[in-house]
Parts: C-alpha cells; structure tokens; sequence
C-alpha cells in the first residue's frame, strides 16, 4: 500500500512539473553579433516582418506585428552614443522627434516597470481616423540601447495593459558561450 501511495504521489508531481513546463511562457529572441546578451519577449503572436543591420554592422533593426492584438513593435539595437542611461534615451526620442508624428496628443513621459517611456496619440492619419496609440521604451544594457516602440491602432484606454506586459517582461539573458573544442 504504501509502495502504490509513493508512486501516485510521484505521478502527480510529474504531472504537476509538466503542467507548470506547458504553461511556460514562449518567447522571441532578439540578438546580434555585438552585443553580449540577448533580448527576449512573449511571443504572444508576433511575426518577424523585418530584420535589417545597419551598413556598419553595429547595430539592428527588428520589425513585428502581431495581427490578433493589432500591435506592431519595432526596435532598434545600437551602441549608446546620444545617451547614457534609459531617461536621458528617452528625453533624446522626444527630443530628436519623428516627422511621422502628426499632432501628437496626450503627451506622457513617465516610466513603466523601471524603464523610462515616451506614450503619446496619433489622432488621425491622412484624414482618417486611426487612434494610433505610440509608446517608445528605452532600455540601456551593457553599452547598448534598445529603442523599442509598440503601437496600436483604434486603441482604447483599458488596452493600456497591453503594453506595459511587453515592457515589463523584456529580459536581457546572458549569450551562452559554446564550449571550446578540444
């Protein structure tokens, strides 16, 4: 009896351990080259649109979409030059500004999850009403700087959640060295 108790218990840990592995969160990498770690998001639905290095090979470019929550997240990896920390990247975004940002709206600079944000509303586009809800996210990590902006059309206020989860949850995981061959 008490033989056939220990393997049942041992069964429902297994399946336990399974259950938790299973419920492990899918994630997309984002490396290059230069940099010593390697960035990962939830890879909810995202697709890879582009992938573009900079002609000097020290820094890249990374477009997604994720159709199903209707967000597109871009970023760029570079060596930090105009800026030392994730506030003074984000003070040089707004700053340096973007001639595709038409009437910004609902200007906020604040942080989120420790990382400093730049969020603001694109009204219209063209005429058209879009509601383009535009955050960018400056992360500063071991000499690099990740511009990341995630966007969304026909946003809504509750959708807000949306993008503090990618932000929060980016990860910078040290790059695994390949043993040496002998």
């Amino acid at each position: 009896m008490k033989r056939k108790l220990s393997l049942a218990i041992a069964m429902l840990t297994l399946l336990q351990v399974s259950a938790l592995a299973s419920l492990q969160e899918k994630r997309l990498e984002f490396t290059f080259a230069d940099v010593p770690w390697t960035l990962t998001i939830p890879a909810d639905d995202f697709q890879l649109t582009e992938k573009q290095m900079r002609t000097d090979g020290h820094g890249v470019y990374f477009h997604l979409v994720d159709d199903k929550q209707n967000l597109n997240l871009s970023m760029f990896i570079e060596p930090v030059k105009s800026c030392a920390d994730s506030k003074s990247c984000r003070d040089f975004i707004w700053k340096t500004g973007n001639p595709e940002w038409i009437n910004p709206q609902n200007i906020v600079q604040s942080e989120i999850g420790g990382v400093s944000v730049l969020e603001f509303m694109v009204p219209k586009f063209q005429g058209m009403d879009i509601r383009q809800h535009n955050v960018y996210a400056e992360f500063v990590q071991d000499g690099f700087w990740v511009d990341m902006h995630i966007s969304k059309i026909f946003y809504k206020p509750e959708e807000h959640q949306l993008f503090e989860r990618i932000i929060k949850s980016v990860k910078f995981e040290p790059k695994t060295k390949a043993p040496s061959e002998n």
